[in-house]
């Protein structure tokens, strides 16, 4: 049913008179703390997601046959990139649980405030113990839970009001004096570094039976690929996303190729007419775009005489948002059948997203309260993603003020309502708000004004 909302006091001529035009939405569904197992690097660990990722968690955009923008997205790179050197794609499931050690030698780039940092509810030693058979059943239950999280034992569902809230709630941490800390990949480097190592074995105890991608040198004539989910804990903003799909290529050239060039006018010729920029930076290239800026990298891994190694990184979902004209990253993650019925025939890149959420209306509300010594505003961030179950665009800071005999400072933000997804009221948005205060006193035990 097509409703059409408009102010009973405004003639149709009148500014903001047109409020809002969609189709019935689905209904609001509230975040969740998704109970997880996965075995990383021999152990098995069980974990808790925290609930404001639930809904990105398990959805299974990439995988074989899907229609899903960023899958389309994904292979449109890589059937471009392959016309001039082969891309071997890995289909090897990899946890989204990796170690601290692994960001620390992989992820050195990212800052350690924007990873989440998770602390294990649980740690069985010596799963690696388990019998081939053992583990072909592991892999096939952990890549049903990605199929229907609720169906399998090993990722079990819960209201956030009856799991243990505290252990899935975003920590600040110092990872050098902690231990036993796990995080949520924030990157496929490390995965992608265990996959090439793991390649490299293989091919030396092969002995003489030298790998027919290298040369003696050890130069490729193939880019090897993973994609999959990665995590950044960042602030709520227009362009910010806490979970995006990462796209990696890594290979080793000879520098006779000139692969960076190579690459610049490749990437320049399948990505410029999207409004994709591709600069020479040093040590590689930067893809940009506007509005959202940063959708890639192209970086020097190391260089020797004869041969360069090189890795790609591309954000699928902000590609994705450029390459079918998407109003918002955030209708990527929809569950609206209408969304993904629009790219089951496979349109090619260009084809134009029909938005069924026309003139979605903004709402602003303001939140006020003292704080203690104790104040963390990452959590603030977190469970402002919860409570407004995404809807909220923007957060900024409009005053402070530190009281100057009590170890307390206030703060005001001003919070943006606005969605693509979902019919959003001007109730939907309140309710909303309403619950963000109660979980701000609740959780961050902050006093509101």
């Amino acid at each position: 049913m097509l409703l059409l909302c408009r102010s009973q006091d405004k003639g149709f001529h009148v500014d903001k008179a047109l409020l809002h035009v969609f189709t019935r939405s689905l209904p609001y569904v509230p975040a969740r703390i998704l109970k997880v197992e996965e075995v990383v690097e021999g152990d098995k660990v069980q974990y808790n997601v925290p609930p404001e990722l639930s809904d990105y968690m398990f959805r299974d955009f990439l995988c074989s046959g899907s229609v899903h923008p960023v899958r389309l997205v994904q292979d449109f790179l890589v059937e471009g990139l392959a016309e001039n050197w082969p891309v071997s794609m890995t289909t090897e499931t990899t946890p989204l649980l990796i170690t601290t050690a692994r960001q620390q030698t992989c992820c050195h780039e990212i800052d350690s405030t924007q990873c989440y940092w998770i602390h294990p509810l649980q740690k069985d030693l010596g799963s690696d113990v388990l019998s081939p058979a053992d583990r072909d059943k592991d892999q096939l239950l952990s890549k049903d839970t990605c199929i229907s999280a609720g169906e399998v034992d090993r990722v079990r569902c819960k209201d956030a009001e009856s799991c243990n809230i505290r252990s899935a709630c975003p920590v600040v941490v110092d990872p050098e004096r902690e231990t036993g800390l796990y995080l949520l990949r924030p990157s496929l480097l490390p995965q992608m570094q265990e996959l090439l190592n793991k390649k490299e074995e293989v091919n030396n105890k092969a002995g003489s039976r030298r790998d027919t991608e290298s040369d003696s040198d050890g130069v490729t004539t193939v880019f090897h690929g993973l994609s999959g989910l990665v995590f950044r804990s960042v602030s709520v903003h227009v362009w910010a996303q806490p979970a995006f799909h990462q796209l990696l290529l890594t290979g080793v050239f000879s520098v006779d190729c000139e692969p960076i060039t190579f690459l610049r006018q490749r990437l320049d010729t399948l990505l410029a007419s999207y409004g994709v920029s591709v600069v020479t930076v040093q040590g590689g290239l930067r893809l940009t775009a506007q509005p959202m800026g940063l959708v890639g990298k192209v970086f020097l891994n190391h260089k020797s005489e004869d041969s360069i190694s090189l890795t790609v990184s591309l954000n699928l979902d902000l590609l994705a948002v450029l390459l079918f004209s998407l109003p918002d990253w955030r209708l990527l993650w929809s569950h609206d059948q209408r969304f993904l019925k629009q790219f089951g025939p496979r349109p090619s890149p260009g084809t134009a997203f029909r938005p069924f959420s026309l003139f979605p209306e903004h709402f602003s509300f303001d939140i006020s309260f003292w704080t203690g010594p104790s104040w963390e505003e990452r959590r603030f961030h977190a469970l402002v993603r919860e409570a407004g179950h995404g809807t909220v665009e923007q957060l900024k800071l409009i005053d402070t003020f530190s009281h100057p005999d009590l170890s307390q400072t206030s703060y005001c933000y001003r919070l943006l309502y606005h969605t693509h997804t979902h019919a959003l009221s001007h109730t939907h948005a309140l309710l909303f708000h309403k619950h963000l205060e109660s979980l701000l006193s609740s959780r961050l035990q902050v006093t509101l004004r």
